[in-house]
Parts: structure tokens; sequence; C-alpha cells
């Protein structure tokens, strides 16, 4: 492992944590296991599990399958209307919580957040 954690900038303890979880973690990818890695992507097997499987992180499941033109990001999500935020706005000024506005959109609070800030809604009142 030595000769691995040579080329890793990470504190010792955070890549130990990280090898504890991911066996082949700061590895170099063996032949074999892209072969792998390659009949589970067309497979359709979740990135996750196919980081599990390999003992990689997803992170290194998602660069190889990138390098191999394996990888399609997720489409952005659909873009906000303008009834989708003059409702976004009201509901926001009626006190609704977040995790309730990102349901009614289909969306995460994190995007709903993001949209009121584009929005310049002031978020917090004094």
């Amino acid at each position: 492992m030595a000769a691995n954690r040579t080329t890793c900038f990470l504190p010792e303890e955070e890549f130990n944590r990280i090898k504890s979880q991911y066996a082949k973690f700061n590895e170099p990818w063996q032949s074999s296991e892209v072969d792998e890695l390659k009949t589970m992507a067309t497979d359709g097997v979740p990135l996750g599990n196919i980081a599990i499987q390999l003992q990689r992180t997803p992170n290194s499941v998602k660069m190889k399958l990138r390098s191999l033109g394996l990888y399609t990001p997720k489409p952005s999500s659909k873009p906000w209307s303008s009834d989708d935020e003059s409702r976004l706005i009201q509901l926001y000024n009626d006190e609704v919580p977040f995790e309730e506005i990102a349901d009614e959109f289909g969306r995460s609070v994190r995007a709903v957040v993001s949209r009121l800030v584009h929005l310049r809604v002031k978020l917090f009142n004094n």
C-alpha cells in the first residue's frame, strides 16, 4: 500500500479511511477490471453498484467510464417556467418549508434555493 500512497495528495488518515472502504482506491486499473466495467456499464448497472463490485470509488468509476466514452452525464433538469417562478416566490413568501416546495416541483431543496437566489428573492428576513 505504501507505493500507492506516494501518488495520493490526501492526508494519511483520509487516505486510509477511503482505502478501507474501496480496496482498489488509488490503484491502476487492470485490463480485466476495465472489461468487467464495460460489461456492467453496457448492462445498465448503476454507477454505485459498479463501484462496490469493483472496490473503486464512484468517482473513479465515473472517470474511467468517461475516458472510455461510456459515461453520459444526467441531463440537466427542465428549465423553470415563468409560472413555476411565480409559484415558487408565492410559496416562499407564504413560508412553506423548502422541502415541501421541492416536492411540489419535483426538484431538490438545493435547486429551489438556487432558483430563489437567482431570482434575487430575499431569503432571510432580519
